[in-house]
């Protein structure tokens, strides 16, 4: 991650190149001093279950009856322990290290239930699992989340995981807490039913499941997610291949594209280099070792002092000059897409200037076409033609003293938060110093409207192809974020616009997309799967109306009254509605 911008200053040339592995270290170095256990007994390792588990982890760990989670969940509560042995405490003072706001009496108290709900559990590394939930919500305290995201990163698998409940954690850490929990859990479930079904290979059924994902009640649910599946792809070498590429799949093809939709551009460079990786591992060695032999990291370092100079002499006050790489999937991507080579690739060489204001980025602009020829054809200007995901820069090329292609970026402190942080980047302004207008939910709000707008544009142009590449144009005119009056109203709901549902049947999931006002019976009627002696469940609950309105996000199970003979999905999500059921009456006991 480029360096933290806090005021106009001159900065050494810096290098985005980091290890998958670095942001884990301090925390693993911790944890290897002592894993003690609080429990009598030692931890066991678990082993997959022959039938689908909708749970979700990366890893599955070892479960503890409910009950006895939950009293240690509530002892953890009443005594207000920071945790059950030595190597939690080394986890909670790594993470108090790192970031403040682990030092919030919330997340303390988050930290105590997830040690209680997870002790004894490790995951398939031999790593506590308790690590994975901390990671988790350290990934979104470096986008600056508050204390009850972050709180909600650290329990977001006690409920599916350790047997928590909804109930429990609203009455703890408040109903917005447990609403996030709840948002993350459902993201899970529908993760997990599309590995199953593979829905990464349907790449319009991927495009709709990411919709649906979107219209999550919660867009902070969204992040926790993709921080949980960021750090689960950290740590996805434990597992056996065929399920490092499944996650690998899924993650390149629904969370990286996520990632890029809700603009957190740092985090989707992360996601598509593990996912290559893991997918297609012979090929990114032969290619990192060749981008290690071709990346000239002097040239860098000499155009980087270059520039900064000339800014000084212009009287440019400027936060920071730094070198940048191009990402490895980029640069594969590109090569396959293009047929070409990787010295025919213009910005695998790059530096990046982060300047105070709009007006600077043209004068640096200038500048730079001054040091430097220019290569025909290759400025762009997404300052005044943003990207889709509110991304805004000015893009040039140019010819250095050796003869090769040096990408520069020029863009303002505000464009640079948003490139890196997306939806998330007003959580980066400190109270006081700017008045963001957009909070996390509106900044989603008016992403779904131009994903929606976009995609009714295209099947006005090009009815017949949805094409991934035609939905990644580099520029497009679309509404400016100023623009909000018609689209800032979460609540406002275009009848023109079709919904997304998930239609879960004979042990397969499909994503229907819908006029609205569809109903259940509609539903049916179109899937060519009416039948009266069907059981039908929405949502998790049982319905008899078939002529319910069906909404966005919607999940419709038929249940044959005669199972079928596998039986193996219905009877464990059957499971899972049941057992949610069974803890939630639990506590009223």
């Amino acid at each position: 991650m480029p360096p933290a911008i806090t005021g106009p200053v001159k900065c050494r040339p810096h290098h985005r190149i980091v290890s998958p592995q670095r942001a884990a270290a301090a925390l693993d170095s911790l944890a290897a001093r002592g894993r003690v256990s609080a429990e009598p007994r030692a931890p066991k390792r678990c082993r997959s279950p022959p039938s689908l588990s909708i749970s979700r982890a990366a890893d599955p760990p070892c479960r503890s009856s409910p009950t006895a989670t939950a009293r240690r969940a509530r002892a953890a509560v009443a005594v207000g322990s920071d945790g059950g042995g030595r190597s939690s405490a080394a986890l909670l003072a790594g993470a108090q290290a790192r970031h403040a706001i682990f030092r919030d009496e919330l997340v303390r108290r988050a930290f105590s239930v997830a040690e209680a709900a997870h002790r004894g559990q490790v995951r398939a590394s031999g790593d506590p699992y308790l690590q994975h939930c901390v990671e988790t919500a350290a990934l979104l305290a470096e986008l600056g989340a508050g204390p009850d995201v972050v709180a909600a990163g650290l329990l977001h698998d006690t409920v599916d995981d350790a047997g928590l409940d909804y109930g429990f954690i609203s009455e703890q850490f408040g109903a917005g807490v447990a609403e996030l929990v709840k948002g993350v859990s459902n993201l899970s479930h529908l993760s997990k039913l599309a590995r199953r079904n593979n829905t990464a290979s349907r790449t319009d059924e991927a495009d709709r499941l990411r919709r649906v994902f979107l219209a999550t009640v919660d867009a902070r649910a969204v992040l926790i997610k993709l921080a949980d599946r960021l750090h689960n792809m950290r740590t996805l070498d434990s597992l056996p291949k065929i399920k490092q590429q499944c996650f690998a799949k899924e993650t390149l093809e629904i969370f990286a594209p996520l990632a890029n939709q809700l603009g957190i551009l740092n985090w989707k460079e992360q996601l598509e280099n593990l996912s290559f990786r893991y997918l297609n591992p012979d090929i990114y060695e032969e290619l990192s070792t060749n981008l290690l032999e071709f990346y000239n990291r002097d040239m860098i370092a000499a155009a980087t002092r270059r520039l900064e100079q000339a800014l000084e002499v212009r009287g440019l006050s400027f936060y920071t000059v730094y070198g940048r790489q191009k990402s490895m999937y980029s640069i594969y991507s590109k090569m396959r897409r293009k047929k070409i080579a990787m010295d025919e690739i213009y910005d695998i060489h790059g530096v990046r200037v982060i300047l105070e204001n709009k007006s600077d980025c043209f004068a640096a602009l200038e500048i730079v076409h001054h040091l430097w020829p220019r290569i025909p054809g290759r400025f762009k200007d997404y300052i005044k033609s943003p990207k889709t995901n509110g991304y805004q820069s000015l893009h040039t090329v140019v010819f250095t003293e050796q003869i090769v292609p040096l990408e520069i970026q020029i863009r303002t402190r505000d464009m640079h938060l948003q490139a890196e942080f997306g939806i998330a980047a007003h959580w980066r302004y400190k109270e006081g110093v700017r008045n963001c207008f957009w909070s996390v939910p509106e900044r989603v709000e008016w992403i779904r409207w131009v994903v929606t707008w976009q995609r009714e544009s295209l099947h006005m142009e090009h009815p017949s192809s949805l094409a991934p590449d035609t939905l990644r144009c580099d520029i497009h005119t679309i509404p400016l974020e100023s623009d909000v009056s018609p689209f800032s109203d979460s609540k406002r709901s275009d009848h023109n616009t079709s919904i997304l549902v998930i239609l879960l049947e004979d042990e397969k999931m499909s994503v229907q997309e819908v006029p609205q006002n569809f109903t259940i019976l509609d539903l049916l009627k179109r899937a060519c799967c009416y039948d009266t002696q069907l059981r039908l469940r929405l949502n998790c609950h049982v319905t008899h109306n078939w002529n319910q309105e069906l909404k966005m996000g919607d999940v419709l199970e038929l249940i044959p009254l005669t199972p079928c003979k596998s039986g193996g999905y219905m009877r464990e999500f059957n499971q899972m509605c049941d057992h949610r059921l069974a803890i939630s009456q639990s506590w009223l006991s």
